[in-house]
């Protein structure tokens, strides 16, 4: 799991691994990936008669997969956590696939596992009598954002999809609509197959550095409702 700090500890691993995934994704796509893939819809891509050179689909093949691993996993944990808090939402999810799509917005809006969100002023903006002068960095905090409204955690409630979690304008997650689909997937799978889910301990959390994870998750469940 990514942990900022580690980056003033453990520098030559972490670089040794980039190498690596770098070297595997160039690897794929000078095989000459499927062309319905990821890997093969960037080689094809074209606008304006212009097209990715093997350097851009590279570095964007990788960093879509950045953006939807350490993350995606840590957010699969919180998801697990929030339902293991909430039996009801998690007895109706398991008897209805069709919420699946809205369970994973409801994870993301209540519990982020990045909730800060990192903004350069390139001029002086004014928010309710406060200004802040060009150059400054505000950090907005998403999770508080995303629950303005005082809403408490329920799938069955549309809430407008207007969320923080993943950013917003020109700076959106790269890696947003991959980690939607792999939460998508996990929890379709778990909920039919996890019934009775609940706290089994005391759950133990990371830091917010970084990525916000669960560094101790334990839980129960039937095998029967």
């Amino acid at each position: 799991q990514f942990d900022i700090r580690a980056l003033s500890t453990d520098l030559a691993r972490i670089e040794a691994a980039v190498v690596e995934v770098y070297d595997y994704v160039d690897s794929l796509l000078a095989q000459g990936p499927d062309p319905s893939s990821l890997l093969g819809a960037l080689q094809a891509a074209e606008t304006e008669g212009e097209r990715l050179s093997h350097v851009e689909c590279v570095n964007l093949a990788v960093n879509v997969l950045a953006g939807a691993i350490d993350t995606t996993q840590s957010q699969l944990s919180h998801a697990v956590h929030l339902f293991a808090l909430e039996p009801e939402q998690w007895a109706m999810l398991s008897r209805s696939s069709d919420l699946v799509p809205a369970a994973v917005t409801e994870v993301l809006r209540v519990e982020p596992v990045t909730p800060f969100t990192a903004r350069l002023c390139l001029e002086d903006i004014e928010y309710t009598d406060v200004v802040f002068p060009a150059g400054t960095i505000v950090a907005i905090c998403a999770e508080r954002a995303n629950r303005e409204a005082g809403e408490g955690f329920d799938i069955a409630v549309d809430h407008d999809g207007r969320l923080l979690t993943f950013g917003a304008g020109p700076h959106y997650c790269l890696g947003a609509n991959l980690a939607r689909a792999e939460l998508e997937e996990a929890l379709g799978f778990l909920a039919p197959r996890m019934p009775g889910l609940r706290l089994d301990g005391p759950v133990g959390f990371g830091g917010i550095e970084g990525i916000y994870g669960v560094e101790a998750l334990p839980v129960r469940w039937s095998s029967t409702d």
